[in-house]
């Protein structure tokens, strides 16, 4: 299998199996199978030129193969093979490629010669992490295989998806990443792909120059910019929209970004790290998340998982949550039982948006929390007219609609307004017209 794509810098070839969450490296190996050089081989572990000059770093004596013919780039998910303007081009199963990813085992064509480019993958399986990774804490076996996988990934520069329902913590995850990686004493910078306008998001993530467009009175530094050195944290990238994912896939494969209206691109270093709730496998199946997009930023996949798979840090969190609000509750044996039993559909945000409430005094936050109360039939008010009765009953659907839609979501407008089909601004309207921006619900 071949892809034509390119990292946007090299990274230990070092990968997250996607079918079984274990950690595996890759070895690859060059080898000339046919033609004068038969026989010559070398483990492929760094960038080599190979060509027929006495100074390429993997030397052919065939009078076919241009004097630097080609580039082989060993990484995590492949090899990218690049021409360096051959005389004869390169050919991979006979056909002519320019650039390209091979993921397995392949032979390459350069003049006469044939080489072969030989996989070996090593299971490094999956480590138990500490009970603290960043701020994130926990006790379960499933956290802390999540914890291992993230303290092998973050001595890397492998660009990271972190996928898991939302409220889960993988805003906390990634600045962990950040902060246990090389680049802790560089930018962290965050670029929230939902809570931005889609006419707005070039700017935001590439910067602009002062009038490239009405209203921008000064030059903008964006995101990528900001994070150079640094990393780079992509939230909900799978509400990125399909037009403009090829832009940012531009950025990534080139390491380079062009503000708007400026004529000079700017070389940027960044580790990226995105997340999304979405199933981006099947966001690409069904032509809403493009392949390639999803092959530059998914080469590591950890699974975030739900609260409900991981009672046992039920206790643990609510502790933490009581003191960083610095509150009493007791948490009886009782307590923790329900909170075991409840299924937490707005999980790590939630808990604390629950044990908050109970702070506050409310004596059933928990009884409360994301439960449904059976739809009651509306009074009807014959003795308006029907203009004011039939408006007295949209109100109150809408404030039952919103609360609980918001309470869902963890109070999160943009994710609700998403879930509900809303523009952001206009939710935003209605929570505060019924009164509804009420303790942890926010804007982001």
């Amino acid at each position: 299998m071949i892809r034509t794509t390119q990292p946007l810098q090299n990274a230990e070839l070092v990968r997250v199996d996607s079918a079984t969450g274990r950690l595996r490296s890759r070895e690859y190996r060059l080898t000339v199978v046919s033609g004068p050089g038969k026989g010559k081989t070398t483990p492929l572990a760094a960038p080599v030129v190979v060509g027929s000059a006495d100074d390429a770093g993997f030397q052919i004596p065939d009078p076919t193969v241009s004097r630097y013919h080609a580039q082989l780039k060993p990484r995590s998910d492949g090899v990218m093979v690049k021409d360096l303007d051959s005389m004869n081009g390169i050919a991979v199963g006979g056909a002519k490629v320019q650039q390209a990813i091979i993921e397995n085992e392949a032979t390459l064509t350069l003049g006469q010669s044939m080489l072969r480019i030989s996989v070996f993958e090593n299971d490094l399986g999956a480590p138990l992490g500490a009970e603290k990774f960043g701020e994130a804490v926990a006790h379960s076996r499933a956290m802390r295989r999540t914890f291992g996988l993230l303290e092998r990934l973050a001595q890397t520069d492998v660009p990271v998806l972190l996928q898991g329902e939302t409220g889960t913590g993988k805003d906390v995850l990634a600045r962990g990443l950040h902060q246990t990686s090389a680049r802790a004493n560089r930018p962290f910078v965050v670029f929230d792909c939902a809570a931005v306008a889609p006419n707005l998001i070039e700017s935001e993530l590439f910067g602009h120059v002062r009038g490239a467009f009405t209203g921008a009175g000064s030059d903008r530094r964006g995101a990528f910019a900001q994070a150079d050195s640094g990393t780079l944290f992509l939230d909900e990238v799978g509400e990125l929209p399909l037009e403009l994912q090829p832009r940012l896939l531009r950025a990534l494969e080139s390491g380079q970004v062009k503000p708007l209206g400026d004529e000079h691109v700017r070389t940027v270093d960044v580790r990226v790290v995105a997340a999304t709730h979405r199933d981006l496998e099947q966001q690409v199946s069904e032509g809403k998340f493009r392949q390639d997009l999803w092959y530059r930023i998914a080469v590591a996949t950890v699974r975030v998982p739900a609260l409900r798979e991981r009672v046992e840090d039920i206790p643990l969190l609510a502790a933490r949550f009581l003191r960083e609000l610095k509150g009493e509750l007791e948490l009886s044996p009782e307590l923790i039982a329900k909170m075991n039993a409840y299924q937490w559909p707005g999980n790590v945000r939630e808990l604390r948006n629950v044990v908050a409430r109970a702070l506050l005094g409310e004596a059933n936050a928990l009884d409360n929390a994301g439960v449904q109360k059976p739809a009651a039939r509306p009074e009807l008010v014959l003795d308006l007219p029907f203009k004011e009765a039939k408006e007295r009953l949209v109100d109150s659907f809408t404030k039952d609609y919103l609360e609980a839609l918001l309470h869902r979501h963890g109070g999160n407008v943009a994710r609700a307004a998403r879930a509900a089909g809303l523009a952001r601004p206009w939710l935003h309207k209605l929570a505060v017209k019924y009164g509804l921006k009420g303790e942890g619900e926010t804007d982001e």
